[in-house]
């Protein structure tokens, strides 16, 4: 099992960091059946603009610390679910879903609305409405404002160690090293502590999440499930207890109000039929990018489309170039017997750009119509657009969608190489500051952006918005 360690610099900073934290005293009183909503304005919490500032800081943490899952059809599939999920929150904020390569059943709400899920996590659920579950669960610390209530964060200059504090115990490890705890003493272990759950923010997470888990119309009985079938698996075994039952304990009483709490929801009427054999092809997708196949006796209980999934899927991943190494017989079988699931045919759009196959084009603008809101459908139409039509029909593509996915740091990405591949300098560093942006980085995003800056001739400066508003932007952000 992989094991997160700091580096030497990473330590002093995290030192630093402390120098600069007062942790809140938090209530360990029992939570009451009529609980007031704690997410409300009143609170004693950071400022908006130290917690987006704290965000930016623990997004770049995240992505320069921690391996991180890249496949855009899987995150588009955990967005979704998240997206669904937040739409029943009454709340406006943006939120961001991440994926961590990790093996550890757990996951956490980071600062501003960053949710990360671990890759054993979702290899664990059992059923969408189970992953579903952990999703709102981890919203609702968010919508009640649980981190900003255990940090009074005071100096907005921290916050690039105080987020590497952060991750370091949401993400990479629940006990620091022993030379950090020495230099840090009780306080060390203090803040170690406070970052764990507490009961009382444990059962707030349930009460508001299982509400919007039956509002999003999964079941609202799926939370103590999970949770009860974890502990059940691990009561006789400590060391293998999943990490989420260390960050997030389970008690009887916990289980009993999760139950209660579902009892009191309205059967819901919007259950999908196919809900459990999407999470089967999102599983198999990441045991194919983490080339961990499942086993013999595991691959028997799959249907012949998921066999046929995982089969062509890895073949793609391995750069197959040959028509026999792929299935699309039987991806056309399984589209067909599965209308209303966009993956067969996806996959099956894929599979015809790497052989060269232009029908990809009319494959993808079918789905693309039918699917208008799926990130992952744009990014392999903007491929299918440049392999046979033109970079540029992808980058109108790619332009044109992005009021609908910016907070999609693919999207920035694939401009970059686009614009690259057509020797646009402007363009290309213009994008890469966007996606350093995306993710937090602000002084390396200042930086490309003051290279792009270079490639313009002085009309061109004076005429370039676009430009001229991310430099604003950046700036604000100092």
């Amino acid at each position: 099992m992989p094991q997160f360690s700091l580096s030497p610099k990473l330590t002093t900073r995290l030192v630093v960091a402390w120098l600069f934290l007062s942790l809140s005293h938090f209530s360990q009183a029992a939570i009451h059946s009529d609980l007031p909503d704690l997410g409300a304005p009143d609170l004693v919490t950071y400022t908006p603009e130290k917690e987006k500032a704290l965000g930016r800081a623990f997004s770049t943490t995240l992505h320069t610390q921690f391996a991180m899952i890249q496949d855009p059809t899987l995150l588009d599939y955990i967005r979704q679910i998240g997206a669904r999920i937040t739409s029943k929150t009454a709340s406006h904020r943006s939120y961001r879903f991440y994926v961590i390569d990790r093996p550890e059943i757990n996951a956490f709400a980071g600062p501003n609305g960053i949710i990360g899920l671990h890759a054993g996590l979702i290899l664990a659920a059992r059923s969408e409405d189970e992953l579903a579950s952990v999703i709102a669960h981890e919203i609702a610390h968010v919508t009640q404002h649980h981190l900003s209530r255990r940090f009074d964060y005071q100096n907005s200059n921290t916050a690039a160690t105080i987020a590497s504090l952060i991750a370091a115990i949401l993400v990479g490890s629940q006990n620091p090293s022993a030379g950090m705890a020495t230099i840090m003493g009780s306080a060390g272990l203090n803040i170690q502590q406070q970052l764990k759950n507490s009961r009382l923010h444990e059962n707030e997470a349930d009460h508001f999440g299982i509400r919007y888990l039956s509002e999003a119309g999964y079941n609202p009985y799926a939370m103590g499930d999970f949770f009860g079938r974890l502990a059940r698996e691990s009561q006789y075994d400590e060391f293998t207890l999943p990490e989420i039952l260390r960050t997030h304990p389970v008690s009887a009483d916990r289980l009993a109000r999760a139950d209660d709490r579902a009892q009191q929801m309205p059967k819901t009427t919007q259950q999908r039929a196919f809900k459990k054999d999407t999470l089967t092809l999102m599983k198999l997708r990441l045991r194919n990018l983490k080339n961990q196949p499942a086993s013999q006796v595991t691959q028997k209980t799959y249907t012949p489309a998921q066999r046929c999934y995982q089969k062509n899927h890895q073949a793609w991943l391995e750069q197959a170039a040959t028509q026999v190494a792929y299935s699309l017989k039987c991806l056309d079988q399984a589209d067909k017997a599965s209308p209303q699931s966009p993956y067969f045919k996806l996959l099956a759009a894929q599979i015809q750009i790497r052989l060269a196959q232009p029908q990809a084009l009319q494959t993808l603008r079918y789905l693309s119509e039918l699917y208008p809101g799926n990130a992952a459908i744009a990014l392999t139409q903007a491929n299918a657009l440049a392999e046979f039509d033109s970079k540029q029909a992808a980058i109108n593509l790619l332009t044109e969608r992005l009021v609908e996915f910016e907070h999609q740091g693919a999207f920035y990405e694939r401009l970059a190489r686009y614009y690259s591949q057509q020797n646009d300098d402007f363009g290309t560093h213009y994008y890469l500051a966007l996606q350093e942006e995306h993710l937090g980085n602000i002084e390396k995003a200042h930086y490309l952006a003051r290279q792009a800056e270079t490639f313009l001739t002085a009309e061109m400066r004076k005429k370039n918005a676009k430009l001229e508003r991310l430099k604003s932007r950046l700036e604000q952000y100092r």
